[in-house]
């Protein structure tokens, strides 16, 4: 069945029960009246609409953004370390899911967030999002090693 003939069929059913609604009223139904809203209620019941496809939320991405905005918000640009962190979280389909995010300070001298992964209170890897469906990308990138050029 189309998801229009289905749209449809439950707009019948719908209209059928204010029909019987309106017809009983405020007297007391009779037991054929009772029978015919049943039949219609199981109509209603016994083909529940399906969901057919999710649209993909990408949670780590989300909140990674949130956290990085709540850092940027509250901290210089100059601060590093785990003393300058931030928490954030947001609530998934499988729980609340949070990080605990920082700025930290290579030996190189570049700065790169840092963060920590919790699902319901619970450490959590990266791997472990990303198998939980809560990470729609690849979350590091796959370098090659460009040869040098040959002289």
């Amino acid at each position: 069945m189309s998801v229009t003939a289905r749209l449809a069929r439950d707009e019948a059913i719908a209209d059928a029960l204010r029909v019987a609604t309106a017809v009983i009223g405020d007297d007391a139904a009779s037991p054929q009246a009772l029978a015919i809203v049943a039949a219609i209620k199981r109509l209603r019941v016994a083909d529940p609409i399906k969901i057919a496809a999710l649209s993909r939320v990408n949670y780590l991405a989300q909140l990674q953004r949130e956290a990085q905005t709540m850092w940027n918000g509250h901290y210089e640009a100059e601060a590093t370390g785990p003393e300058h962190d931030v928490i954030a979280g947001i609530d998934t389909p499988i729980g609340r899911f949070r990080t605990v995010t920082w700025r930290r300070r290579w030996s190189n001298g570049r700065i790169a967030w840092a963060s920590e992964y919790y699902l319901n209170d619970e450490p959590i890897t990266i791997a472990e999002i990303e198998a939980a469906g809560l990470s729609q990308r690849p979350t590091t990138r796959q370098r090659r090693r460009v040869a040098p050029p040959s002289p």
